[in-house]
């Protein structure tokens, strides 16, 4: 079975076309994408989750197509965005509980997985503390929580290594 399958999907914007006519089958297990800054890394994560829309081609993620089931898609996903988009002023525990609650985790459950996810990426100790205050690394471990916390079936992370030195990039691939 598929995780992931595009058929001709492409993603043109007025200038620059991110996608052009992406064909792929991809099946359980670890993949890596790579590619140079601007080859569509990114813009096809964000058509997988069906957050944007493809100009062309289709595209099926756990068998759902990504153009019409964005929010089942998402609620079997998890991921880690590219960009730092934690709330300075808020505790990674409240964050991860409040991404969990919006996955659909009953509130003592969210508590339960959000203690037990941070202790897996390694801030439980930091757990109370206002992330305004955190390293790259410990924000890097943040997203990673919050992609984990409701136990998805699939994980994208975008550029997880992003910004963290040698030793917290091996952290990270663990």
């Amino acid at each position: 079975m598929s995780v992931i399958a595009t058929e001709s999907l492409s993603k043109r914007y007025p200038r620059v076309t991110a996608l052009d006519r992406l064909t792929v089958d991809i099946g359980p297990g670890v993949t890596g994408l790579v590619g140079a800054n601007g080859a569509g890394k990114s813009t096809l994560i964000k058509i997988l989750l069906g957050l944007a829309p493809a100009s062309e081609g289709s595209a099926a993620v756990l068998g759902k197509d990504t153009a019409r089931e964005g929010a089942a898609i998402r609620e079997q996903v998890g991921y880690m965005p590219e960009h730092d988009c934690l709330p300075p002023d808020v505790s990674a525990t409240e964050f991860v509980v409040h991404m969990a609650r919006m996955s659909g985790l009953p509130s003592t459950a969210a508590r339960e997985r959000t203690a037990d996810t941070l202790r897996h990426v390694g801030l439980y100790e930091e757990r109370y503390r206002p992330m305004g205050g955190y390293s790259t690394g410990m924000k890097q471990r943040v997203k990673l929580a919050q992609a984990l916390v409701h136990d998805p079936k699939l994980v994208l992370l975008d550029e997880p290594t992003n910004g963290l030195d040698p030793a917290g990039r091996d952290e990270m691939l663990g």
